[in-house]
């Protein structure tokens, strides 16, 4: 083969075709063959500034990232996309960079003291004394993946960026001639007069002929759906699975006792209350007293000062100097003054509490259940290496399963939330939120990635087989049919009543007779809005009528189990001078709206003047 080559590569045909591969290499250059393609074009480009696509995508991973704990940790960028983050996230590093490229314009910049200052103030970076703490800082930092320069430079750009945003919206205030009527709108409340007309008050319909059934099903396939199913091969591995290989003798557990002896050892602790004094000719007199034998509260009165009680404290818990004075002190003696940065100190102990350390013995049974747990927390992190190696030598799950003395599950059938294919929960499902949906995000015949269950080991699992949603077969279900039917029927002529009913009452009949013809409830509502809140009793549809209406208008909605019947009885104004705090709160809202608007604005009008483009197809190619 080699000689065919050498032969080949002396004809003139062959010598044209490297040529042209070297042209392509200077053409390219090599840093581009070596990547695999040549060199791209900006994604984003605004004025000045350009990015690539992979710090968009960078900036689109962090934006998921920070939003995984509201999903549960199961946010995947590709959801991300279909819900549009990442068209967010490109229009909002757009609307950063034209504010960036209008303060660059303009000369604006945040000095080197202003920073530092406010990196200074921030409470994230400050330690228990409530002084920044360098150490705090770099940790936080290290946490979402920042250097101090990268930071630094990041703060500069947004002190510069929030105040050309708070320039072009301060001072905005929304007049009373937009606010007023707004919010006269929208306070305003409504009173109604409800009834019920449950469907149970009207009889159960016969059931439906085969024909009519036979064409209802067919009519409403979607609500008789079997869900889909998937057949697994389930491999746990559990604690249980590695505690006969765990051995654990009683020189161990000593060892491990001396080990963690401070964890067993509770420090001496003692009651203590002081006075404390600025000056020393107040100490001084409190030493006299204290020599002559005074106590604490005598002190107290005598140099008219407070007793401050520091409660059951340690030794680490009192500055040096004065824990060792109050740790010699017995129960209930007042010391000499002390003093310390803080001042001149009288101290009284009222009591103590002696330091002690459990025994071996005490703890022995806890030392061994701790050790057992950690020993098979190692082995079983082992034997799932050991499972996993097998697996990538070609192994079956059922194979890696005996060749480690494991045992594999086999579910039939198992729906997206559990249940068999009789509608019940599946026995001895792996107690793990993420089980099903491994499960049902495992494609056909293939393992999925080993996967830690709290607490209690790991799973694997093989998807055997899928059964797509089907329609249930209408002899399976025919009983729920007719019974869906049924009801539905029912509900109808509900409807059909209280559509009456309220017919009666536009027609001028109280409402209260006419529920009571109809054996109702007659209630009357509390104070209602345009926008119902949480644990609103009426329906959106009605309250959206009854605000349509003039009192004594009359509108009916389905409501569960039934059909609400209502009569708007009076409109309450909102009073804007009687409700102040409202009022301005409100005030405040719109002026947020219209001051966001105007920002809108100018970001649109940097959009124009300054100049945009985005290379959607290459960010939509990205990984």
């Amino acid at each position: 083969m080699l000689d065919v080559f050498r032969t080949a590569s002396k004809t003139w045909i062959v010598r044209l075709l490297f040529a042209l591969l070297a042209l392509s290499f200077v053409a390219w250059g090599a840093g581009d063959v070596v990547r695999g393609g040549v060199g791209r074009s900006p994604a984003i480009e605004i004025g000045h500034t350009s990015m690539s696509a992979t710090e968009v995508m960078g900036e689109f991973k962090r934006e998921v990232e920070r939003l995984q704990p509201l999903f549960g940790g199961k946010l995947t960028p590709e959801d991300a996309r279909k819900m549009g983050m990442l068209d967010r996230t490109i229009d909002s590093l757009i609307a950063r960079t034209l504010i960036d490229e209008a303060a660059r314009s303009l000369g604006l910049a945040a000095t080197d003291e202003t920073i530092l200052r406010r990196v200074a103030s921030n409470p994230a970076f400050k330690g228990p004394t409530g002084q920044f703490e360098r150490d705090i800082f770099r940790s936080r930092l290290a946490r979402v993946g920042h250097t101090e320069d990268s930071f630094m430079k990041a703060e500069r750009t947004n002190m510069v960026r929030n105040q050309m945003v708070e320039t072009v919206a301060a001072g905005i205030s929304a007049p009373q001639a937009l606010t007023n009527p707004l919010l006269a709108w929208r306070e305003e409340r409504r009173v109604a007069e409800t009834f019920v007309i449950r469907d149970e008050s009207t009889p159960l319909p016969a059931a439906p002929d085969a024909a009519s059934l036979d064409a209802y099903y067919k009519d409403n396939l979607s609500r008789f759906m079997a869900p889909e199913y998937r057949a697994l091969t389930v491999l746990l591995l559990r604690p249980a699975d590695v505690a006969n290989a765990i051995d654990i003798d009683e020189e161990m557990v000593r060892e491990t006792y001396q080990q963690r002896i401070e964890e067993f050892s509770t420090p001496e602790r003692r009651t203590v209350s002081q006075i404390v004094f600025d000056e020393s000719s107040a100490a001084a007199k409190a030493t006299d007293m204290v020599t002559g034998g005074k106590d604490l509260a005598a002190v107290a009165k005598a140099l008219n000062t407070d007793i401050i009680e520091l409660g059951i404290v340690e030794k680490n818990d009192l500055p040096e100097g004065l824990a060792e004075a109050v740790f010699k002190l017995r129960a209930g003696a007042t010391g000499q003054p002390v003093k310390t940065a803080l001042g001149w100190h009288v101290v009284k102990v009222t009591q103590v509490q002696p330091g002690r350390t459990r025994s071996f013995d005490e703890v022995k049974v806890q030392l061994e259940q701790d050790m057992r747990k950690e020993k098979a927390t190692d082995g079983l992190s082992e034997l799932a290496n050991r499972v996993e190696d097998a697996l990538g030598g070609g192994a079956t799950l059922e194979e890696a399963a005996k060749r480690h003395n494991l045992k594999t599950m086999k579910i039939a059938a198992v729906d997206a939330q559990g249940r068999g294919a009789n509608g019940k929960p599946v026995a001895d499902l792996p107690k793990s939120d993420q089980f099903l949906d491994v499960a049902f995000h495992t494609d056909q015949n293939t393992e999925s990635p080993l996967t830690e269950v709290p607490n209690n080991g790991y799973f694997l699992l093989r998807v055997d087989g899928v059964t797509a949603p089907a329609p249930r077969p209408l002899a399976d279900i025919k009983a729920d049919v007719v019974a869906t039917w049924q009801a539905e029927r029912r509900q109808e002529q509900a409807r059909d009543k209280a559509l009456k009913l309220a017919d009666r009452i536009k027609a001028g009949e109280s409402a209260s007779q006419v529920a009571q013809s109809a054996g109702a409830k007659l209630e009357t509502s509390k104070p209602f809005i345009r926008e119902p809140g949480e644990g609103s009793s009426l329906p959106p549809t009605i309250i959206a009528e009854l605000f349509k209406a003039q009192p004594g208008g009359v509108a009916t909605a389905p409501v569960q189990g039934g059909t609400v019947v209502a009569r708007l009885n009076s409109v309450i104004a909102f009073d804007i001078n009687a409700n102040p705090a409202l009022t301005q709160a409100a005030r405040q809202r719109v002026s947020q709206a219209v001051a966001t608007d105007i920002a809108d604005q100018y970001i649109a009008a940097l959009n124009a003047s300054i100049g945009v483009k985005v290379d959607r197809p290459q960010l939509t190619r990205e990984e």
